[in-house]
């Protein structure tokens, strides 16, 4: 796979969301979730990049069975890495899903490794589940130099957007068994309704917005 653009390290500064001529409130899950795969998982002939993605093809107790988005990666020597994603845009989200750890234990059956998704400097990285990563995603001015990356960061950029994608806390890696048939139904499912051109259909349990 190619790798993601990356631009000019050094002549690169990330802008504070207050600096950002993109305003906090624009960037959505799926703003996120486009600069995610635009450049995490760029390559189509290596990863298939799902959203919205229900775990098997059934409804009953299904609110709880969906994953925001679900990478996995097609080539052997990857270990078919899979990959689960769940977007935080507020803090008040994210606070309410440390206060339920059960919601995550979808994402994790299913993955080699789970991350969370925010806007840059939503969260704290001392915050994070021990078994979770942080995936950040942000605005970059080309005029300025790169403010001092913290310790094993990973950043990629989307010029096309304006747009760094920092994978700023790894999630460490699990073992983790194969997928079922139901949860193979449901990707086949989700590919798709992507094919006819149908959104995907919203949870049954509504997230509420925080103040």
């Amino acid at each position: 796979m190619a790798a993601p653009a990356s631009g000019n390290v050094n002549s690169i500064t990330l802008r504070s969301q207050e600096q950002s001529h993109t305003p906090s409130d624009e960037l959505s899950s799926t703003f996120l979730l486009n600069v995610v795969e635009g450049c995490l998982h760029r390559g189509p002939s290596e990863w298939i990049f799902l959203r919205e993605l229900r775990v098997g093809t059934g409804f009953k107790g299904s609110a709880a069975q969906r994953m925001d988005a679900f990478a996995l990666n097609c080539l052997l020597h990857t270990s078919m890495k899979r990959v689960c994603y769940e977007v935080k845009t507020s803090r008040a989200d994210f606070l309410c899903e440390l206060k339920q750890p059960l919601k995550r234990r979808i994402g994790l059956r299913y993955s080699n490794e789970f991350y969370f998704v925010t806007p840059a400097g939503l969260l704290r990285t001392s915050e994070l589940p021990i078994e979770c990563g942080l995936v950040e995603v942000g605005v970059f001015a080309q005029e300025q130099s790169l403010a001092q990356p913290q310790s094993g960061a990973f950043l990629h950029f989307e010029p096309n957007r304006e747009m760094y994608c920092r994978v700023s806390v790894p999630a460490p890696w699990r073992e983790t068994p194969g997928p079922t048939w139901q949860f193979v139904a449901g990707m086949l499912r989700n590919q798709q309704k992507a094919f006819q051109g149908r959104p995907p259909k919203p949870p049954n349990q509504q997230r509420l917005p925080f103040d």
